[in-house]
């Protein structure tokens, strides 16, 4: 019990959102729909590469379906997880550590803290786009689907995820495609008209 005393008496720099580097391209629905889909060309980019773009990935709050984006995570010892190994946490051991608590972002930027326990744990993660780490979260591009290049397909495919993505790419809601390597347009009406297949 003295080492989550010691734990409440910290004080957390919450400093920005958990964040990924990823090499890519928006492309954007016209219309009213706009919805967005994201041809990835690299999940884990040299920080000199070109087309770079910062992806987030966000917990739903159950009850609100409101969205937390992570900083950083304080187990019941007073343990402190950061990065993407937040969502690998969460995962494996969220349902045993429900007062866990996570300090981040709601989606216009201010700072929340909640315990894992108000967290809808196996829904899958709203993946947002950024052009940089600096962009503000409420100018966060919300993702419909991920397109993989591929050279052996002639048309859009939709796939399952692959399974050399790891959390939390594994978790996004969102769906997969495979796509041609020469792709600079998407049909959207491929998606349908909800998002129901997340």
């Amino acid at each position: 019990m003295q080492r989550r005393k010691d734990a409440e008496k910290r004080v957390y720099v919450v400093a920005k959102a958990v964040g990924q580097r990823v090499r890519g391209q928006l492309l954007e629905e016209a219309g009213e729909n706009g919805r967005l889909a994201l041809l990835l060309m690299d999940p884990k980019p040299e920080p000199d590469t070109a087309d770079l773009l910062i992806m987030r990935f966000a917990f739903v709050l159950m009850g609100t379906e409101a969205h937390l984006f992570p900083s950083v995570l304080i187990d019941d010892w007073g343990s402190e997880v950061r990065g993407l190994a937040l969502y690998a946490w969460v995962r494996e051991n969220g349902n045993h550590f429900p007062r866990a608590e996570i300090f981040g972002f709601d989606q216009h930027g201010g700072s929340v803290q909640y315990f894992v326990r108000e967290l809808e744990l196996y829904a899958k993660l709203p993946a947002y786009v950024f052009p940089d780490r600096n962009t503000p979260l409420a100018e966060g591009k919300l993702l419909s689907a991920i397109l993989l290049p591929d050279a052996s397909v002639s048309a859009p495919t939709k796939i399952k995820r692959p399974s050399q993505l790891k959390r939390p790419f594994a978790s996004a809601r969102v769906t997969w495609w495979q796509v041609p390597t020469t792709l600079t347009q998407f049909d959207f009406s491929q998606l349908g008209k909800s998002q129901e297949d997340f």
